[in-house]
């Protein structure tokens, strides 16, 4: 799956905190039908990338801070450390079962490394606010 639930479940928590208000986690989870066991988790991998800000204690919440113009979903994935990649042929360290039979190189891994670079491109391209408001700008 390309996209993962984490990042599904933090266009949800980043929609809820678009306004610019204050919100509790539990409000967030409420709005956006969200775990709480996956929400904790999420907005404190968002605060370590510098999206929102977490204000502990009874009149607490998290807070969006940055411009979701400026944050693509490539992004996105990078700081929930989701990575991305369409084969695991291409991680570091994978051998191929192949290798050892191959004459010439593999049209599949060069066929899926350019699928991989247009997908990339587009994740690059597309901004989180375009897809939270399903608009461009």
């Amino acid at each position: 799956m390309l996209i993962s639930r984490e990042t599904d479940y933090a266009l949800r928590i980043l929609r809820a905190l678009s306004d610019g208000k204050k919100r509790s986690i539990e409000e967030i989870c409420s709005l956006e039908a969200t775990p709480k066991q996956f929400a904790y988790r999420i907005i404190k991998k968002l605060e370590t990338a510098g999206w929102i800000v977490i204000t502990r204690g009874a009149e607490g919440g998290c807070r969006l801070t940055a411009d979701l113009h400026d944050i693509s979903l490539f992004q996105l994935m990078q700081g929930l450390g989701s990575g991305f990649g369409i084969n695991a042929c291409f991680e570091e360290g994978y051998e191929c079962t192949r290798t050892p039979l191959c004459d010439e190189p593999c049209h599949i891994k060069e066929g899926l490394l350019q699928l991989e670079a247009a997908i990339e491109k587009e994740l690059k391209e597309a901004s989180l606010y375009s897809l939270i408001f399903g608009i461009s700008g």
